[in-house]
């Protein structure tokens, strides 16, 4: 069982070799939002670690934070 915090972006990954079931719900009928593209790419969140998370490179994964960069 995992318990998340109301807003917390998180992900599971099944290191195993068979399927996975999950079944999840929310603690209450106003489960709120979440704006992940600030969430994930304007935090401290290695790029590596991004680029893997979502298959993809490091490149891509600098070029979305440019484009989430607040102007001046």
């Amino acid at each position: 069982m995992f318990v998340f915090p109301k807003g917390l972006v998180h992900f599971q990954y099944n290191a195993g070799t068979s399927y996975a079931i999950a079944l999840s719900a929310f603690g209450s009928a106003s489960a709120g939002t979440v704006s992940l593209p600030g969430t994930l790419f304007a935090t401290g969140i290695d790029d590596a670690v991004l680029a893997k998370s979502f298959k993809t490179d490091v490149g891509v994964i600098q070029k979305l934070k440019a484009g989430l960069a607040v102007k001046p």
